[in-house]
């Protein structure tokens, strides 16, 4: 079989998916009393009745096994300003433990899962599915509380675009 197709398809899907500007995220919840969290810019909203979002999470990681362990996750939408938090939580190889030390942080109302604050949007979620597709797993959840940090009105979302950072003009 050739595969070189295979791999130029690969590669130009990869190049043009980079022209897809997206808003960057972290995706936080709790395995025990151990706070995980990582970074990400492949989830959207999917439905407005019932509130329903979807986050793209590698199978292989340390962050699925903790989705797959708790009932409920946070996806807290960074600010412009937030760019280093992003590089942080979404370098490889980053610790197990202790990944929002120093980090500005407060418990979701309904579950305790760690809201990023400064954060421009973010949501309280309970998992009604797991779908692998490929590599990933799409985790799928109901919304059960949402909310802004105070003063992000004024904020710009931060936004990645050809493996670039970047923002748009506040609301």
């Amino acid at each position: 079989m050739d595969r070189s197709h295979e791999y130029s398809l690969t590669e130009r899907y990869r190049e043009l998916s980079d022209d897809i500007a997206a808003a960057v995220a972290v995706v936080s919840a709790r395995r025990g009393t151990t706070a995980h969290a990582i970074t990400v810019d492949s989830f959207l909203d999917v439905s407005y009745d019932p509130p329903t979002m979807a986050v793209s999470i590698y199978s292989g990681s340390r962050m699925m096994e903790t989705l797959e362990m708790s009932e409920h996750f946070a996806i807290s939408v960074l600010a412009s300003e937030q760019r280093d938090l992003s590089e942080r939580l979404g370098a490889t190889g980053q610790p197990l433990y202790r990944a929002l030390a120093g980090v500005d942080h407060s418990p979701a109302p309904r579950s305790g899962q760690p809201i990023i604050g400064g954060a421009v949007a973010w949501f309280e979620l309970r998992t009604v599915d797991i779908l692998t597709v490929a590599t990933h797993s799409l985790v799928v959840g109901e919304v059960v509380a949402l909310g802004a940090s105070p003063g992000s009105g004024q904020s710009r979302p931060l936004l990645r675009w050809r493996k670039a950072y970047g923002t748009i003009g506040p609301r």
